[in-house]
């Protein structure tokens, strides 16, 4: 007869095994409980970073400096704090003088000029003007609005004058180069002048420099049986000088042509006002 307490002793054993399993059991699914709310999930789409705006620079009829095919290297100007305020203020002055629209205002022409008398060279003035002061050294600044020339006449700090003198032109200064287009052109010319006279170019002298809006393409000196555009171009007139010798040129801002004095066809406000530049007398 089999001893109850044996077959007691298995039940017994094989419960306990029973609770382990069933204690495993609960510890798996714990885990993948605790896996559920731990789970990786996909990673979340990036968002787009916007590609930088390149802007397309605007279509502009002046190129850099560097676009110009030098013979040498090409200084840009550095105009002076007391010539940008002699501009500026003879520019501001025009307009409230004469009522010029602001946008019509066009700078002709910088020239540093030595004063011989108290008049400072503006002969509607007169040596004996009460305002005159005992200075030789300023400037002649030239503007056009619409159809006119507008000369100022300056000294060498910040007092000037509007000249009415029509021949104004006549007392050549030197030029002082504001803007680097036209110190761009003025190294093309001089060189090309140099390789005229076969001298160095540094023994060209500027004698004159205006900047002008041609009214087409000959750039005011056209050539029998060529035909041109139809279409303003900025510009410039330049004079050289070496001993005797004289060199006109006529320039747009990339091209320029020499231009003989009897060839040429300027502006009608400029073409009164284009004696042959003479030296301007020294103290």
């Amino acid at each position: 007869m089999p001893d109850w307490r044996s077959g007691f002793g298995r039940c017994l054993v094989m419960l306990g095994v029973g609770l382990i399993q069933l204690a495993a059991c609960s510890g798996d699914s714990g885990a993948v409980a605790t896996g559920a709310a731990t789970r990786t999930l996909l990673p979340p789409t990036a968002t787009p970073t916007p590609a930088p705006v390149v802007l397309t620079p605007a279509a502009t009829d002046l190129p850099a400096p560097s676009a110009l095919s030098l013979p040498t290297h090409t200084s840009v100007p550095q105009v002076s704090s007391v010539v940008q305020a002699l501009i500026d203020r003879t520019a501001r002055d025009l307009v409230e003088r004469d009522g010029v629209a602001p946008e019509s205002v066009r700078l002709l022409s910088v020239d540093a000029v030595t004063w011989s008398d108290g008049s400072w060279g503006c002969k509607s003035r007169g040596e004996g003007s009460p305002t005159a002061l005992p200075v030789t050294q300023g400037y002649r600044i030239v503007f056009t609005a619409g159809s006119r020339v507008y000369v100022y006449h300056t000294d060498d700090q910040d007092t000037f004058f509007m000249c009415q003198d029509r021949v104004w032109l006549a007392l050549e200064g030197k030029p002082v180069i504001v803007d680097p287009i036209a110190q761009s052109m003025v190294d093309l010319t001089r060189h090309d002048a140099a390789q005229r006279l076969k001298a160095p170019d540094a023994e060209i002298t500027l004698a004159s420099l205006l900047t002008i809006l041609w009214p087409d393409s000959s750039l005011g000196c056209p050539r029998a049986g060529a035909d041109y555009e139809d279409r303003e171009m900025s510009g410039y007139r330049i004079v050289f000088r070496m001993a005797d010798e004289t060199f006109v040129y006529h320039t747009s801002i990339r091209d320029f042509v020499r231009c003989a004095p009897e060839e040429e066809i300027l502006p009608g406000i400029l073409r009164q006002t284009m004696p042959t530049p003479e030296p301007s007398p020294t103290p």
